[in-house]
């Protein structure tokens, strides 16, 4: 075997001009490497592809979205509490209506009921009695309006006629005991003062002044007549009545109340004068 056909000492056969020469087992792994490293371009190649890739843009704009929806959720959830609490704050104020409304109307259903009380406490009086209590009523409005004086012709007036109608004087004996027996009759139970108009409906009688306001307040509404609230008595034995209307006669009156309580405007209707102030 000869030295050149050994590969050891293979010498540097045609080098080519500028290159120092190498052995040919170490060209050969150098080879590789430049091999591998031109596989290293590729993999740069690669990582910088990879790099580029749109999953970042993906993911800023999920997070961007799920930040929008969580502000506009926000807003829209404040806005549902405003709705509520409003719509909360209107029922409460509904429920307190209706309830200043079923006590102003109990209240009233009370007053009314008052009112019948004391009508049909009233007209289970005897007549004699309703009468006295009337007259005594009459006669208290009169003197409280000063018209006592322009009473007193009235009640001196049957006086006056009875003696006109005798002529001269009675004679002594039964006539004139029959005289003293009427007399004393007629002084048993005075006979109620003549009443003049303008004459009103009394409605109802009440100790509390308060109520009597209401009453003629509702009463003025239902039944569309004027009303008015009067006092009879003072200090702690007064009472207040509610007059409706004004008539003229007695009759006029009369007629107006029977209408009032067959409708059932009213509780009780009786006819009085009206005191002049």
């Amino acid at each position: 075997m000869s030295p050149n056909d050994d590969p050891k000492s293979e010498g540097p056969s045609n080098p080519k001009s500028g290159d120092a020469w190498l052995p040919p087992r170490l060209r050969d792994k150098l080879g590789d490497g430049g091999a591998g490293g031109g596989g290293g371009g590729d993999d740069d190649f690669d990582f910088l592809k990879k790099k580029s890739s749109p999953v970042g843009m993906i993911v800023t704009i999920v997070v961007g979205v799920a930040l929008v929806g969580g502000i506009w959720w926000m807003v829209h959830n404040s806005q549902e509490k405003a709705k509520a609490a409003a719509a909360k704050a209107a029922e409460a104020t509904r429920q307190a209506a209706i309830a200043d409304s079923l006590a102003e109307q109990a209240r009233v259903d009370s007053i009314a009921a008052k009112a019948h009380a004391d009508s049909v406490a009233f007209a289970a009086l005897p007549k004699a009695q309703q009468r006295r209590i009337l007259a005594e009523r009459a006669k208290a409005q009169a003197a409280a309006s000063g018209g006592s004086s322009t009473s007193a012709p009235a009640t001196s007036t049957p006086a006056t006629g009875a003696a006109a109608s005798g002529g001269t004087a009675p004679a002594p004996g039964g006539a004139a005991a029959g005289g003293a027996a009427a007399g004393g009759a007629a002084a048993a139970e005075p006979a109620p003062p003549k009443e003049k108009g303008p004459y009103a409906i009394d409605a109802g009688q009440f100790l509390d002044q308060a109520q009597a306001t209401t009453t003629a307040d509702a009463l003025k509404g239902t039944t569309g007549l004027a009303a008015q609230v009067i006092t009879d008595g003072e200090g702690d034995a007064a009472t207040y009545h509610v007059l409706l209307g004004s008539y003229a006669s007695r009759a006029a009156a009369e007629a107006k109340a029977s209408a009032l309580l067959s409708k059932s405007l009213v509780q009780q209707a009786a006819v009085v004068p009206i005191p002049k102030k």
